[in-house]
């Protein structure tokens, strides 16, 4: 039997257990819900400025015990309106600052420490308190900060831009340099924190991949979920080939394949349904984008009940990512949840997905590398039933074997527990 440890988890940007309306959880709950079914006790710190919501869970520092195994500790910070901006930027400053405050009051030690990058200048604050008095800690990467925001600087611009970011360089090496090891959703992605350090990988990093816990459903849930797509006019009458879409409306996504396919199956007269969930900062073109097509629904924000009863209405996930470095390297989360649905992913996406999709045949790619457009894509999995039948069928298989809830957050639990039984035999 595993010794119990005290683990904390820094973590921001992410719902947490105190949130209301059932928030879907992300790394940070689902790896203390992990832990602590494992027989840890948690630390889980984090922001108290809810990003997605954008509003204050707190104003002041706060402890919340959720449960004997289980603390969230809030820091507070200013808050932002816009995800990009000089506001984040200062409110990220602000957070590392009272970050460092509490930390001078704190005289107990956790066994080992998994630490959200970004923020930088957070986990670096974090990595440079835990390495000072020997704790272990796994940074986990999400996002290529800072070099994200050099990528996108014309090139002109980008000696000026290395200048202007020296900080969050410094920074972010800072907090890679400080932990014990790395981790990433995939291995293009550790390999861009490898290089970003300038080290070799070792035993003490790790891929696991972005992945939810798939939970069962409630009987009466999913009748009223069903109801309600009828009420829509998505029915399961197998009358229609649909495409889905669930997610934030965002810039990151080309949606302009998806309306050149909507508008070509809609001047055939074609079965073809395009349902576009969610909503964002980019709904408002999105919608213009696809005004007078017929085929493209838009039903707004879904749960996952609702999620899952489409999934079994529809043939095919979209998932129109640009190809920008840091989804090219990673595997996006829509990608695991289609895998998850059992739903034919069709992607522009190169690299990882390009290479999931290749070698375990779990979709299909256009654009212009692959030499076929959306609408080719699509009419291949309308004509071949047994086709799509198999595709469906590979990704379920895939996604039960590599990126199962149980097998990643189990690999992630005992790596944590491998880097503290490390600590304590040196």
């Amino acid at each position: 039997m595993t010794t119990s440890l005290t683990i904390w988890l820094l973590q921001t940007g992410e719902p947490l257990h105190i949130d209301a309306d059932n928030p879907r959880p992300m790394r940070a709950m689902n790896l203390a819900d992990s832990l602590t079914k494992a027989g840890h006790k948690v630390v889980l710190w984090s922001s108290a400025f809810y990003h997605q919501e954008k509003r204050h869970r707190s104003r002041v520092v706060q402890r919340i015990n959720i449960s004997s195994q289980l603390e969230v500790r809030l820091i507070p910070s200013p808050g932002y309106e816009r995800n990009i901006g000089p506001g984040r930027l200062w409110d990220h400053a602000m957070l590392a600052c009272n970050l460092k405050r509490m930390l001078r009051d704190e005289y107990s030690l956790p066994d080992v420490a998994f630490v959200g990058y970004p923020p930088i200048e957070t986990a670096a604050v974090m990595t440079s308190w835990l390495s000072a008095r020997g704790v272990p800690s796994l940074l986990d990467l999400k996002d290529q900060w800072p070099s994200l925001f050099l990528d996108a600087m014309p090139v002109r611009l980008r000696a000026f831009g290395q200048l202007a970011l020296w900080p969050y360089f410094h920074y972010g090496k800072v907090a890679m340099h400080q932990a014990t090891g790395l981790s990433a959703m995939a291995n293009s992605f550790l390999q861009w924190g490898l290089d970003f350090l300038g080290r070799e990988k070792s035993q003490d990093d790790g891929v696991f991949p972005l992945t939810s816990l798939q939970a069962p459903l409630k009987d009466g849930d999913l009748r009223e979920a069903r109801l309600w797509w009828d009420k829509q006019g998505v029915f399961a009458d197998g009358q229609m080939f649909r495409l889905a879409f669930v997610g934030s409306h965002m810039s990151v996504f080309d949606f302009m394949p998806v309306r050149d396919a909507a508008m070509s199956f809609a001047q055939q007269g074609a079965k073809v349904q395009f349902v576009i969930c969610g909503d964002g900062g980019f709904s408002a073109q999105l919608r213009s984008m696809m005004a007078n097509i017929p085929n493209v629904f838009f039903p707004g924000w879904v749960d996952r009940v609702q999620i899952e009863t489409l999934a079994k209405r529809s043939h095919a996930a979209m998932t129109p990512y640009r190809n920008i470095d840091s989804f090219t390297r990673s595997i996006p989360n829509k990608v695991i949840d289609a895998l998850s649905l059992g739903l034919p992913i069709l992607s522009p996406l190169q690299g990882e997905v390009a290479d999931l999709i290749s070698k375990h045949n779990v979709g299909l790619r256009y654009g212009t590398d692959s030499g076929k457009t959306l609408i080719e894509c699509i009419e291949v999995l309308r004509s071949d039933t047994k086709l799509h039948q198999k595709i469906s069928e590979n990704a379920v298989d895939l996604f039960e074997r590599d990126f199962s809830f149980d097998k990643v957050y189990g690999s992630l639990v005992k790596h944590l527990e491998m880097l503290a039984r490390s600590r304590r035999s040196q």
